[in-house]
């Protein structure tokens, strides 16, 4: 009755069945994967904020399928604060960053044509992929010290199929950026290919603060966004960049040869047109909802160099443990002893009631690791890291 595209229900693993387990024992849980920031104390969106929702022109609808003018314009002006020339005419607004992506799996490749994703990564690529018949092609991202693009692999991942290459700037969970080389090999093998550039920079605004610094000032990671050779689509939403998941808008800035680009837009918004997702209240709220973010980001900054801080020192007492090396996002993986495969230790922590995500979660090759989110209350986190390190 339903379509292929549809998966069917799996036998939850050891790891899920435990947890569903503990929860109806009614165990006091240690989450330490929780990343939703209106759940940990660090919600962007307070009274103000919400009350820009009620501006009255939201009584009326008139569609564009780009989004609002305004509201587009109020995007350029936060990568204008960036240092970052971006036209309204090249911004596309959206529900979120998965519609975002649906939108150009369409348009960019047709059923069992491919898209590139780095692994470790997302593990939701795949499954958005699937729903519009695309396949996914891991490239890999290798760790020595310090996480780097295989360029061998890379090239070998690209192939007559291909049709674009997904960048994530910083990576989730590795926290990694490609470094100028990268992107310009990344460049020019979608060139090479005929394949556009997608760059998704979500956690683009939340860079960690030096080992054992004071809380940085607003720093941005590098954005794709510029002089490009190939189409690129940088995505963006109000859920990380202003801690505001529950509003429900991303958006699209398209960058790269003129006529490319003209014609991507004329893709893009004949496949925003059937949608029409995004709601007027938010687009309207929109320039308030941005000039929030440096409350919210602030306080992310704090959280995570509290967080990274006690990780630190946990790694300090126990040098069995280390942390990978990632200069951003809100995520931190951790090496763990290979005297238990990762899955046991996930397990091992579970039956003492912490939550963490075994590294196999997001495709990681090697090694036991565990990630874990970085914001989480700090006492939350210190307890959590109390029962980790009394099980080295």
């Amino acid at each position: 009755m339903l379509s292929r595209r549809v998966p069917h229900a799996p036998a939850p693993n050891a790891w899920a069945r435990l947890l569903d387990q503990r929860r109806h024992a009614g165990a006091s849980l240690i989450d330490l994967t929780e990343s939703n920031p209106t759940r940990v104390g660090l919600s962007g969106a307070g009274g103000a904020e919400l009350a820009a929702l009620a501006d009255p022109r939201g009584a009326r609808y008139e569609p564009d399928p780009r989004g609002s003018r305004a509201a587009r314009e109020a995007v350029a002006a936060l990568y204008a604060e960036r240092g970052i020339e971006v036209t309204p005419d090249r911004v596309v607004l959206v529900a979120s960053t998965s519609e975002a992506y649906a939108h150009l799996f369409r348009l960019l490749a047709d059923p069992g044509e491919e898209v590139l994703a780095p692994r470790p990564s997302y593990p939701l690529f795949e499954p958005l992929a699937a729903a519009e018949g695309v396949e996914v092609r891991p490239y890999r991202l290798a760790h020595d010290g310090r996480w780097h693009l295989d360029a061998h692999g890379l090239e070998r991942a690209f192939g007559p199929r291909t049709r674009a290459a997904i960048v994530v700037q910083p990576n989730h969970p590795t926290g990694s950026c490609l470094d100028p080389a990268e992107v310009a090999l990344l460049e020019s093998l979608c060139e090479r290919h005929a394949a556009g550039l997608i760059s998704d920079e979500v956690f683009g605004d939340h860079a960690w603060p030096a080992a054992g610094g004071v809380v940085p000032e607003p720093r941005a990671l590098p954005s794709l966004i510029g002089p490009r050779r190939v189409p690129t689509f940088a995505l963006g939403g109000l859920s990380k960049t202003c801690g505001m998941p529950q509003l429900k808008l991303g958006w699209i800035v398209l960058a790269g040869p003129r006529e490319a680009c003209e014609h991507a837009l004329a893709g893009l918004e004949w496949i925003a047109d059937l949608f029409l997702s995004v709601s007027t209240p938010v687009e309207l709220a929109l320039p308030r909802l941005l000039a929030a973010r440096h409350g919210f980001q602030a306080r992310v900054r704090e959280r995570l160099r509290a967080n990274l801080a006690a990780l630190d020192d946990c790694a300090r007492r126990r040098p069995e443990l280390s942390r990978l090396h990632a200069v951003g996002g809100w995520s931190a993986t951790l090496r763990l002893p290979a005297r238990r495969d990762e899955e046991e230790w996930a397990l091992e922590l579970l039956r003492r009631d912490v939550i963490v995500h075994p590294g196999h979660f997001y495709d990681f090759e090697s090694g036991p690791h565990l990630v874990l989110s970085l914001i989480v209350e700090p006492e939350v986190f210190a307890r959590g890291l109390e029962r980790l390190e009394a099980l080295l």
